[in-house]
């Protein structure tokens, strides 16, 4: 931690120029719209939709950055023993929004200011606030390849789904968020894209989340791509406010606009 907070400040001394290709769409808003998805069959059968929408806006001096998606799972099983005539339950249904502003976007060292609302009912939260502030470094940046980490730290407050004796109606703590970022154009039709998010209680590092996103997009025509994503979501409390697992992952399958 110490490691990386030492290289944000000498990151401040030497600023980088954006790639030709961040500067080529200063100041103009990129806009982009998926749907995905994947089903189950046999003895389960079960289905996943997801859809996200987001929208960004850069310049030399500030980037605006504003996203959302939602997921929504259900299954019915062939052998109904309950009668149910093959009623359906709902597994699992999520939502987050989050904004974000950079200063210096295309600096080496580029401090920035967040905020996101999340819900989720596999992991047993009513609503989820979180706001906070810290820098990012650009370890590499050249054409569409980019590698980056950022340190911040956050305030949060969590409203639990079903609060007991055990569990508070809300909590709320200070946290540091560590992300790794990886970007790499593998062809000219194949872009890799991976962020990981880690983000322990302050003074407490047993108690975190962590947030895996990998996705991979197969350009169709301009502006036009398919799809494939491996999300996982780790919340080392969630079993506490009664989820089945302190996991929650998906594979999706999908389709994306850009414009």
């Amino acid at each position: 931690m110490r490691r990386i907070v030492l290289l944000l400040a000498l990151g401040v001394l030497t600023p980088t120029k954006g790639s030709p290709q961040a500067a080529a769409r200063e100041g103009s808003w990129r806009r982009t719209v998926e749907g995905s998805g994947n089903v189950l069959f046999g003895s389960a059968r079960g289905r996943l939709l997801a859809g996200a929408a987001g929208a960004e806006r850069a310049d030399s001096t500030l980037e605006f950055r504003a996203d959302g998606n939602f997921t929504y799972a259900d299954t019915r099983r062939e052998d109904d023993r309950d009668g149910l005539g093959g009623r359906r339950e709902v597994t699992a249904r999520s939502s987050r929004a989050s904004m974000a502003l950079d200063y210096r976007p295309f600096a080496q060292v580029s401090p920035f200011w967040f905020g996101a609302t999340e819900s989720s009912l596999q992991q047993r939260v009513a609503r989820r606030w979180s706001s906070g502030a810290g820098a990012k470094l650009t370890l590499y940046r050249r054409d569409e390849n980019e590698a980056s980490v950022s340190l911040a730290m956050l305030y949060e407050r969590t409203r639990a789904l079903d609060p007991d004796s055990l569990t508070p109606a809300v909590d709320t703590r200070a946290r540091w968020s560590l992300r790794t970022r990886f970007r790499r154009r593998l062809t000219s039709q194949v872009y890799l894209s991976h962020v990981t998010f880690y983000q322990p209680t302050v003074g407490r590092l047993g108690r975190y989340t962590a947030d895996s996103n990998t996705s991979i997009d197969l350009t169709l025509v301009e502006g036009l791509a398919l799809t494939a994503t491996l999300r996982d979501r780790y919340d080392s409390e969630a079993r506490r406010r009664g989820a089945a697992s302190k996991h929650d992952g998906q594979l999706l399958f999908g389709l994306k606009a850009s414009f």
